[in-house]
């Protein structure tokens, strides 16, 4: 990206939602970052210039009052990042049932509603025929195979795929909307050296990539004017495999 932009980046308070906000605070953008809970992470954003707004994103009626956070902050929105994300198992689903309503309302349902919203109230011109806002949903590269363990994970990241795809549609010309579906990008600091190996071992390309990669593909997805309505594997190759070895 060349001009200075304003984005909106749902879930930066870790890992990869951290990572983006950083990365296009550090290019001189502006970012505006949604959040649940306090993290150090959230602290160092802040003095990058971070404008981070609280919020429950499975709450429906909070939404309001952020749409109306994000138009007093700016009067132009180059990109949406829905990055915000759960990732039950199944047997936490079970005892928790509430967590697959929250499943579908966070990567589906508020994604979309936000979207639209924000094209109402804050609308995206055509600059010589191109689209000037790009929506981004963060999927999962697991789910055209699916996975024994997360399948009301992978049926919400599904959903949003679908979503993605028909906003393409709707939202064009003002507007283009495609995603990006991780594989293995960062192993949690509790992971044994043991199940390291063996994830690794599953991927074409075995390493661990790191934030860098997504904010790499969301760099392509901002500039390449051209593109809407794809969803882009970053998994190290892992989408080549037979099924059952991405589990």
């Amino acid at each position: 990206m060349n001009a200075r932009r304003t984005l909106l980046i749902t879930g930066v308070s870790r890992r990869i939602g951290a990572h983006l906000a950083a990365h296009y605070l550090a290019r001189g953008d502006r970012v505006i970052g949604t959040y649940r809970q306090e993290t150090d992470e959230l602290a160092n954003l802040r003095e990058l210039g971070l404008h981070a707004v609280q919020i429950d994103l499975t709450d429906t009626a909070a939404l309001s009052g952020l749409i109306d956070d994000i138009a007093a902050y700016t009067d132009r929105l180059d990109a949406i990042v829905h990055n915000a994300s759960i990732w039950p198992s199944d047997a936490e689903c079970t005892s928790q049932p509430p967590l697959i309503s929250q499943l579908y309302q966070l990567h589906v349902t508020t994604p979309v509603q936000l979207t639209l919203a924000l094209q109402h109230r804050l609308p995206a011109p055509i600059t010589d025929g191109r689209a000037t806002r790009t929506v981004v949903f963060l999927t999962d590269t697991k789910v055209s195979a699916g996975s024994d363990g997360h399948l009301h994970y992978l049926a919400s990241k599904a959903a949003a795929q679908s979503a993605m795809r028909s906003l393409a549609i709707s939202l064009a010309p003002h507007t283009r909307a495609n995603a990006i579906a991780p594989g293995l990008i960062l192993f949690h600091e509790e992971d044994s050296a043991e199940k390291r190996a063996n994830r690794l071992a599953k991927n074409l390309l075995p390493f661990e990539p790191g934030a860098e990669v997504i904010a790499q593909s969301m760099d392509y997805l901002l500039d390449c004017t051209a593109v809407t309505g794809i969803t882009l594997p970053v998994d190290c190759g892992l989408h080549l495999l037979n099924p059952s070895a991405r589990d």
